[in-house]
């Protein structure tokens, strides 16, 4: 399950990283999107920010009730959810399915 979670996690999360222009260095763009502060330097609070953000919309996602909790429905749900959305990527991209 935290696999399967962690793996969500980096699809939701991936058109964030796939929307960065690819014209500038990797530095450059790694300042560009986390240098909030415009200092030239990206610091650890800049750094985590969008994936404590990020995180914090995923659990409200799971949390579909509006309860502040995930119960084991609620993440079972989920679960299926990206694992559906994981096997579609994969066909969009004619890879096959990893066996469980």
């Amino acid at each position: 399950m935290k696999y399967l979670i962690a793996t969500a996690m980096l699809v939701l999360a991936a058109p964030m990283v796939l929307a960065q222009p690819s014209q500038s260095s990797p530095g450059a763009a790694f300042l560009r999107t986390l240098d909030a502060d415009g200092n030239g330097s990206v610091s650890r609070e800049e750094f985590v920010k969008p994936q404590i953000q990020q995180i914090e919309r995923q659990f409200a996602y799971m949390d579909k009730n509006h309860d502040g909790k995930v119960d084991a429905e609620e993440a079972e749900s989920f679960a299926k959810e990206m694992q559906q959305r994981i096997q579609q990527i994969q066909q969009k991209h004619g890879e096959s399915s990893p066996a469980h």
